[in-house]
């Protein structure tokens, strides 16, 4: 019996192991997963950075994605780093498990080699026949019949435990030692990893370098920006107050139930006697799929152009120039040549327009929000339709040397940050 407790306690033991192992393995799929994440990012900014490097000069664009590139190898490095520490982690409770079995496994070994000699003594007076036939009565003689045949059948199942938790202290061993090979993978990676950034912090110094001897160069090319952005204001501005002065539902809208009217007026001829059916318009709804309405899905917007953001909303440093701010009313994508731009919400083609500096824009309603989509180079969708979300509404345009698109959120005459809508990637 005791020695059948020592077996519950060191499978009471293994059992503990085992559920720290499983709070392990999930910190190690979290961290794989965005070790995957920042494996992507790398491989599309690089890309991008690729398409601007082939450009005769150096831009604002190259230096932008080299800083986002920066940015994306010190997080794979941190990620690296971070993989190295859980490794660590691992090996330690592998360790300490092993070194408690290994102990726990040789007592068992002792005791069952003591059990098995005090058997041998006892049978050489005793045999088991003569143990059976020396009961007083058939009851006694039942009782320890099944007393031999209970103790046998233990014996067995106690070897089988020790063959079981040394087959587990061989596992334990092999997986040690391929933790520690990963861990030495992973350091030699982490040196590359930091070589691969500082190279882009030269790039990114001897780039910045170059932009600094076209100060005028760039300080033009920011005043036809701002004179651009200021036209966007100024349009989406005008384009929303007549919508809502004017309209008192969506074009589309209004033509349906023009021609729903005109077709019951003729249907009414025909078949006067029939009942009068009506039928609810929704606009700007999304009933058949997630989300109701724009405002549920914040968080859940899906990106409107594959690439990075570029520069963000609101007021901030210019990336070369001293001294000087720059103010975005929503997010700068930087992105491949010929990228799709698609809608990023289902809604209605309130306008599209071209202005200097930013080539073709298309706003969509989305109710009482508005997205607006600018540099396009090429519009694929037309004033008043009503598109799907993610339909191509057309491809991003060049912009000083690179391709990017300039994307808002207005909700009525208010400019929002477009960032926290879409979903993180």
């Amino acid at each position: 019996m005791q020695y059948l407790k020592k077996i519950i306690f060191l499978l009471i033991t293994l059992s503990t192991f085992v559920a720290a192992q499983a709070q392990t393995k999930k910190s190690r799929a979290s961290l794989e997963q965005e070790k995957k994440n920042n494996l992507r990012k790398i491989a599309s900014v690089r890309k991008i950075l690729n398409n601007t490097q082939k450009e005769k000069e150096s831009s604002v664009g190259e230096i932008k994605a080299i800083g986002e590139q920066i940015d994306n190898q010190e997080k794979r490095i941190e990620l690296v780093s971070k993989d190295i520490n859980l490794i660590k982690v691992e090996m330690e409770e592998l360790k300490k498990a092993q070194s408690e079995l290994e102990l726990k496994l040789k007592n068992l070994r002792h005791e069952y080699a003591e059990m098995l000699y005090k058997e041998s003594k006892n049978s050489s007076k005793l045999t088991k026949l003569g143990f059976l036939f020396s009961s007083s009565s058939i009851n006694e003689l039942f009782m320890r019949y099944k007393y031999l045949e209970q103790y046998t059948e233990n014996r067995k199942q106690q070897l089988v435990q020790i063959n079981k938790i040394a087959e587990m202290l061989r596992e334990r061993q092999k997986t040690l030692l391929h933790k520690k090979i990963s861990q030495q993978q992973l350091i030699e990676e982490l040196k590359i990893e930091n070589k691969n950034l500082a190279v882009l912090k030269d790039r990114q110094s001897l780039v910045l370098e170059d932009l600094s001897k076209r100060e005028e160069e760039l300080k033009a090319q920011l005043e036809k920006s701002k004179a651009a952005v200021s036209n966007l204001n100024s349009l989406i501005s005008k384009v929303i107050t007549a919508e809502k002065t004017t309209r008192k539902v969506p074009a589309s809208r209004r033509e349906i139930e023009e021609t729903r009217t005109k077709t019951a007026k003729t249907e009414s001829k025909t078949k006067a006697a029939e009942p009068e059916k009506k039928e609810t318009v929704s606009y700007a709804t999304n009933s058949s799929k997630k989300f109701k309405n724009f405002a549920a899905a914040k968080h859940n917007l899906s990106w409107p152009v594959n690439g990075f953001i570029s520069d963000r909303f609101g007021v901030k440093n210019h990336p070369v120039l001293k001294g000087v701010k720059v103010d975005n009313n929503g997010i700068d994508i930087q992105t491949e040549n010929g990228a799709t731009v698609r809608a990023v919400f289902e809604g209605l083609v309130l306008d599209i327009s071209q202005i200097p500096g930013l080539n073709n824009v298309v706003a969509i309603q989305h109710g009482d929000y508005y997205t607006v989509y600018a540099n396009l180079e090429t519009v694929n969708v037309r004033i008043n339709q009503e598109v799907n979300i993610n339909q191509a509404l057309g491809t991003a345009a060049k912009k000083d040397g690179y391709h990017e698109i300039n994307f808002q959120i207005w909700h009525n005459f208010d400019k929002l940050n477009p960032e926290p809508w879409l979903v993180n990637k």
